[in-house]
């Protein structure tokens, strides 16, 4: 039972759903501290309860194992704060497949908790690149029943599943051929001698190598097979996240670059899933990532020169700005226009064939911020239609381009502000070139050149002024 105020609140909401940050908001007014204490102690004996139903001489145990995907044993160490407080001695062991093993130093005392996949199996780094991808597991390994949400009369109760009836079959599927799998396999290790279990160190390494194979370099048939998984968002939603959204990363490659799209929260939930729907090599640069294996300045980009755009307002006054044009570690071209609020712009006009009389148009974007470092920064990218652009001395024909002239120009127009400050950024690989360099100065620094420099196929070097 809720308290009446907090009953009250949701009663003002459609269908009695808030948002996480209304309610966050408002919590504090809604119930006092007595309020907590008394509805805390009634969840802790209603947990006990089912507990003592479920485990037979609940009470004269001395160790209880959880057995669970992992991460940092916050299950056990909320079980251990529970036992505390009710005088239970219990001591509490946790056997997990992946762990955060830095999250383990307020383990109690006459507790233990170990990962099958520690950090004596794989460094930190791949572990934490594991976890980012491991909802793909999660869904695999969920069972076809909703979160619990409360205990009553010693059985549990549990919140409406969300997920799809053909995702739950799939994972009974999945359980049933690994359950299959294990009781065959330990009929046949007696007659062939095998021993896969004997050492627990390979055992654990090749448990690794297998899951991040899954995760990280998943093949097309397992694409198309669990790319359609939703993942339910825990307690108290009716959210299903998408594992795969490789148009997201798409454009955030466009808008932020390789190394930062590998570092997008989620969702999507299975990071590297998305990055190998949009090729293989996505999936293998993002496992190099994880891996710490992505040099920045092989993979990150590079100041090539400085291009002018024409800014024009909604009464048709214009300006020139000079904006950065950078190259990537793949050879392709970014530039980024930041545009602030009081500019009052309703058009950009990008001189592309400046750029390239030839090239492929990957995308352009828009991220929002209170400033420009802040919109830079923001993992919300918004993707400019194609159909919105406006062709002025250019002929498109999909995201291929071709100018006559070098006077070809892009018209891209600005939407309304979210926020103070806008970036457009926008990325393309130029066909009549080859390799772009990034010009440095007599000291030795990168030079804002007004000049792109590059290097034809048979080594000599050229430039594009502009």
């Amino acid at each position: 039972m809720q308290p009446p105020a907090v009953m009250k609140f949701f009663a003002q909401y459609p269908d009695g759903i808030a948002s996480g940050r209304e309610l966050a908001d408002a919590l504090p007014d809604l119930m006092d501290p007595r309020e907590i204490t008394d509805i805390a102690a009634g969840v802790r004996a209603r947990l006990l309860a089912y507990l003592r139903a479920k485990i037979a001489d609940f009470d004269g145990c001395t160790d209880l194992i959880l057995v669970d995907l992992g991460y940092s044993a916050s299950v056990q160490k909320s079980l251990r704060r529970i036992f505390d407080r009710e005088g239970i001695r219990i001591r509490l062991h946790g056997a997990y497949l992946l762990t955060l093993d830095d999250a383990f130093d307020d383990i109690a005392d006459d507790d233990t908790a170990e990962g099958l996949i520690s950090d004596r199996i794989v460094t930190p780094h791949v572990k934490r690149m594991l976890i980012r991808n491991v909802a793909l597991l999660e869904q695999l390994c969920c069972s076809d029943e909703g979160s619990a949400r409360d205990y009553r009369g010693g059985e549990v109760l549990r919140e409406g599943d969300q997920r799809p009836a053909a995702q739950l079959a799939l994972a009974n599927e999945v359980q049933s051929g690994t359950l299959a799998y294990a009781s065959r396999a330990r009929e046949l290790a007696p007659h062939y001698a095998l021993q896969p279990d004997a050492d627990p160190v390979v055992a654990a390494r090749w448990a690794a190598a297998v899951l991040g194979r899954l995760l990280l370099l998943p093949d097309d048939d397992e694409l198309v097979l669990l790319g359609g998984i939703k993942h339910d968002v825990n307690l108290g939603t009716q959210a299903l996240a998408p594992l795969l959204d490789a148009g997201f990363i798409d454009d955030c490659i466009v808008a932020r670059g390789l190394s930062a799209a590998c570092t997008a929260p989620a969702p999507p939930m299975w990071l590297a899933g998305s990055f190998a729907a949009l090729s293989p090599s996505h999936a293998y640069l993002y496992t190099l990532f994880g891996a710490n294996r992505l040099p920045a300045n092989v993979f990150g980009e590079a100041q090539c020169g400085t291009l002018q755009v024409g800014l024009f307002g909604p009464d048709g006054q214009a300006s020139l700005e000079a904006v950065s044009v950078y190259h990537t570690g793949l050879g392709d071209l970014r530039l980024r226009i930041p545009l602030s609020r009081r500019m009052a712009v309703a058009t950009i006009a990008l001189p592309l064939a400046k750029l390239s009389r030839a090239g492929m148009l990957h995308g352009i974007t828009v991220q929002y911020g209170e400033s420009a470092a802040k919109a830079a920064e923001s993992s919300n990218v918004k993707a400019i239609a194609e159909g919105r652009l406006i062709d002025a001395g250019l002929e498109r024909n999909g995201r291929q381009f071709r100018a006559a002239t070098g006077d070809g120009m892009l018209l891209i127009p600005v939407d309304g502000f979210e926020d103070d400050v806008a970036i457009y950024t926008v990325a393309l690989t130029a066909f009549d070139h080859d390799r772009i360099l990034a010009v440095e100065d007599r000291d030795g620094n990168r030079a804002p050149s007004a000049t792109l420099t590059w290097r034809n196929a048979s080594g000599a070097q050229a430039s594009n002024g502009h």
